[in-house]
């Protein structure tokens, strides 16, 4: 595949636009595909345990998926089943996933931190027949199968356990006669392989179901970016639970390519590790990105092997990509965009490509350009009419690797008449098809019939030095219609000189006068994230509501 040409076009008439390089599409299954690749790479290191400093090879790796398939095929579970994850990163985090997928068996993940509520509303959706758990997080999982009134066999990774409700999963280390000769099944392509989680910032989650050929497209699209291409090192602190996990792990399948296993983010230990592991691939949640710079990097430390830094899942600002940059010299440092419904990456700039390397430096608000697999058109919200160059629009998406349903739940609503993926982000392209993203539909205010979209706002008060982190939300004014109000978390060093009136005061002379912060500006020590780093903004608004900030 040719991935230097110039390869996007528009349609005039239509205003489509789409990438016309193709490639190779998966037949198999991931766990198909998954069993050549380890087995081939069986040499490479797959993974780089941080807290113990361990490593693991492919063929390890291997070993322990294929005794943790065959203990699965023991339970007699069909197709239709959900096997179900709750744990954060470890050395075998992965490896009920990779097993998973060589029997064909949908997975779905939870967050160990997720309160009762949280995980018997996702468990009772989901039905799992068996949930493979952090201990930590075991006494919820069991209260919430009580809760969702099922049953289900809890498997605990870590040390034997001394409790015979439960199963170790040690016993599914066990070696097995037959493991030698192990085959992994063959799965249509189209069927659903993981089942992710909405993030519930603003509702009740959806299970979002995404197919194996959807999966291995994200990893195909890293190679064609030049981003991971083979044996890298790879970085990144989400779990499972997250769709950027999944995709990551994918990749460096395929690839054969080493991931640095982290289970908490640490803004100190990040740059430790970047020179330790000699990373080639970074991938941070903004708020992520925000800490390792605030922290600040140490003396002696080499990051010259790191080629690529990506953000991804909110909005960075331009004045933190600037000071990553010159923290990071001889990195490619830029934010992405995409979305669980599409399995990952919906933009991105391509490496492989010398313009997009300049426009990547020159236009660093964009989140990249279009990407093979998808046809993209940006709709005018009032009129429905397709909107062109620089004219702001919801984002709608074709493409076979778009979500095959949501789970168990209608999701008609998720396309248009016309088969369209809604995407929800509000969005517009420049002349160079760079994309940008203004906001979400559902977190746009109206101010006296003018759209206020809060992640403008919020872009400005991140600008603010006292501000660490922030969200606009609005309040209901009989007249006016919304009036937006910044939630604000300060800095540390900024705690006894900043007011909220200076704050509101520094937005107001940025804006034009409706997109004033009237609501006014208030303080929270934290505030309220979801498992994958997005502000619960829903939960924030009805704090400040209820007068709670």
């Amino acid at each position: 595949m040719d991935s230097h040409a110039e390869d996007i076009f528009l349609d005039t008439d239509s205003k489509e636009i789409f990438c016309l390089t193709t490639y190779g599409k998966l037949t198999k299954g991931l766990g198909y595909n998954f069993f050549q690749d380890m087995c081939q790479y069986k040499e490479r290191t797959a993974q780089f345990i941080a807290k113990t400093e361990e490593t693991d090879t492919y063929q390890d790796l291997l070993t322990r998926s294929i005794r943790t398939a065959l203990h699965l095929k023991t339970k007699i579970l069909k197709r239709t089943d959900v096997i179900a994850l709750c744990t954060y990163n470890h050395e075998n985090s992965c490896v009920p996933f990779i097993a998973s997928q060589f029997l064909g068996l949908k997975v779905a993940s939870l967050d160990p931190s997720f309160t009762v509520g949280e995980a018997s509303y996702l468990i009772d959706m989901i039905k799992p027949k068996i949930l493979f758990v952090v201990a930590e997080a075991v006494e919820t999982i069991a209260e919430s199968l009580e809760k969702a009134e099922l049953q289900a066999e809890v498997v605990v990774f870590g040390e034997e356990i001394d409790n015979s409700t439960f199963t170790s999963f040690a016993s599914f280390l066990e070696e097995c006669p037959d493991e030698d000769a192990f085959e992994p099944e063959v799965v249509d392509a189209n069927e659903t392989a993981v089942i992710f989680f909405s993030s519930g910032t603003t509702g009740m989650p959806k299970g979002i179901c995404i197919s194996h050929k959807s999966l291995y497209h994200q990893a195909l699209i890293t190679q064609y970016c030049g981003l991971i291409v083979s044996d890298e090192i790879i970085l990144s602190y989400s779990s499972l639970y997250w769709i950027s996990a999944t995709m990551l792990l994918t990749c460096a399948i395929v690839t054969g390519s080493a991931r640095v296993i982290c289970q908490k983010f640490d803004p100190e230990q990040i740059w430790i590790l970047l020179d330790k592991y000699k990373v080639t691939y970074l991938f941070l949640a903004p708020i992520q990105a925000h800490d390792m710079l605030h922290f600040g990097r140490s003396e002696g430390l080499d990051t010259c092997a790191l080629q690529v830094m990506i953000t991804g899942g909110g909005h960075c600002s331009n004045d933190q990509l600037f000071t990553l940059r010159d923290m990071l010299p001889g990195t490619f440092v830029f934010q992405c965009y995409g979305c669980t419904e599409v399995a990952g990456a919906i933009s991105m700039y391509n490496l492989n490509k010398v313009n997009d390397r300049l426009l990547l430096y020159h236009r660093p608000s964009s989140c990249g350009r279009p990407l093979p697999g998808f046809t993209y058109k940006v709709v005018n919200v009032d009129t429905g009419e397709a909107c062109g160059v620089n004219e702001t629009g919801e984002l709608r998406i074709k493409s076979e690797f778009c979500l095959n349903s949501y789970y168990n739940q209608d999701s008609t609503s998720a396309f248009d008449e016309e088969g369209w993926l809604r995407t929800g982000d509000v969005v517009y392209y420049d002349r160079d098809f760079c994309f940008y993203v203004v906001g979400r539909i559902k977190e746009m205010l109206k101010y006296r019939s003018w759209h206020v979209q809060p992640a403008l706002l919020e872009g400005i008060l991140q600008q603010h030095p006292a501000v660490k982190q922030c969200i606009v939300v609005g309040i209901p004014h009989p007249v006016d219609g919304d009036h937006p109000v910044g939630v604000v978390v300060v800095h540390e060093d900024h705690l006894e000189d900043v007011t909220a009136e200076e704050i509101q005061d520094f937005v107001a002379k940025r804006v034009n006068d409706t997109h004033k912060l009237r609501g006014g500006v208030r303080f929270i020590d934290e505030l309220p994230l979801t498992p994958s780093g997005k502000i619960k903004r829903k939960l924030v608004q009805d704090m400040v509501l209820k007068g709670l900030i």
